[in-house]
């Protein structure tokens, strides 16, 4: 895992969440197969599949579940760090969530 990125762990994250490699390289807004590829040389770092295809849809294996369940550890643990350097300069940082239902006036 010495070879993993931060960029291939985004694009994995992405892609398990979705299922789907087209649909993660739209919400990434990277090519289709630039996905397969970051994917790909994940899945050579770790050594063992990640992902299962049954048909169009994807399955994460064990190892991909276990590699999900890190990467959103340490995407978690990342906005955390940015919120606390942000309190240390002084300023307030975080993330806002609205929902809106659509027949509102």
């Amino acid at each position: 895992m010495i070879h993993a990125t931060l960029h291939q762990l985004k694009v994995f994250e992405a892609t398990a969440r979705h299922g789907s490699f087209t649909r993660a390289a739209e919400e990434l807004y990277l090519t289709q197969p630039t996905v397969s590829i970051q994917v790909k040389q994940l899945t050579k770092a770790v050594g063992l599949p990640l992902f299962e295809q049954i048909g169009k849809r994807l399955y994460l294996t064990q190892a991909g579940q276990k590699l999900l369940e890190t990467c959103q550890e340490i995407f978690d643990g990342l906005d955390q760090f940015e919120m606390a350097v942000s309190d240390l300069k002084g300023l307030k940082q975080g993330q806002l969530r609205l929902a809106v239902i659509t027949t509102a006036k």
